[in-house]
């Protein structure tokens, strides 16, 4: 019968906070913390340089004598928090939190401070650039920025206008106007976009058939897959796996 986890206790809480005292360490302060945040949530690129400071120890605290395991734990704690950030900006939450599910797996294979200080930087421009490019395109209004979300979540199954003007309550034709009126897309074009882009990214970076992309994506078949696709981008989807397929990052069949 294995035992219980031992509850850390208060007083070595204290005796942490005394061997700070002692060596003059201070955590970066709360309003460090949320001035590197404000700079997120409004697309500035100061976030980023803030965000730099993650690799000063100095500021930071000691999550594991490893250096590598103590930059990585940092890294994923300040990752999930800037997710959260972002979200709140206006940003769909799946957008996000596939934003930080692949670096947070990117972190977890790699294996030098130096590398984890790039790869925090390079997620943190990730951040402010999918900011500010929503900020450009628009403020979205409740019920359209419900839709994009439940569009983002769902995109793999059939959706219809109807079933979104259900869920937020609103006039099927209402609801599309003021999809149109604020995406600058109809509901079908954004819906056909989204999929289209992530068939490409499917093509490109992994082994599923045709088919197995066509159904994945909610299309009726693999040939009206074929005609969309090859409307949109000019090309039949073997023509763009041909010409594209990047053999480093494939993901499946390995």
């Amino acid at each position: 019968m294995s035992s219980k986890p031992r509850i850390i206790d208060f007083n070595e809480i204290r005796s942490l906070m005394h061997d700070h005292a002692e060596t003059g360490f201070f955590h970066t302060t709360y309003e460090e913390e949320s001035k590197r945040f404000l700079y997120l949530i409004n697309g500035d690129e100061r976030a980023v340089e803030e965000s730099d400071k993650l690799a000063d120890p100095s500021i930071q605290g000691k999550l594991s004598s490893d250096p590598v395991r103590n930059m990585r734990y940092l890294f994923i704690v300040n990752t999930g928090l800037a997710s959260r950030y972002v979200i709140e900006a206006g940003i769909p939450q799946e957008t996000v939190y596939s934003i930080s599910d692949l670096y947070i797996q990117k972190a977890d294979v790699t294996e030098s401070v130096e590398e984890l200080k790039k790869l925090n930087h390079e997620v943190w421009t990730v951040f402010v650039e999918t900011v500010k490019k929503y900020k450009k395109e628009s403020m979205y209004s409740k019920p359209v920025y419900y839709c994009l979300n439940y569009i983002d979540s769902h995109f793999n199954e059939k959706i219809t206008l109807e079933d979104l003007a259900e869920k937020t309550e609103l006039n099927p034709c209402y609801l599309a106007t003021l999809f149109k009126k604020e995406t600058g897309r109809t509901f079908g074009n954004y819906l056909t976009d989204i999929r289209i882009e992530t068939s490409k990214a499917l093509l490109t970076n992994t082994d599923y058939s045709f088919t197995q992309i066509a159904c994945s994506l909610a299309f009726c078949s693999q040939s009206h897959f074929t005609k969309v696709f090859r409307q949109r981008t000019g090309y039949t989807p073997k023509q763009y796996r041909m010409n594209f397929y990047n053999a480093n990052i494939s993901a499946v069949g390995k």
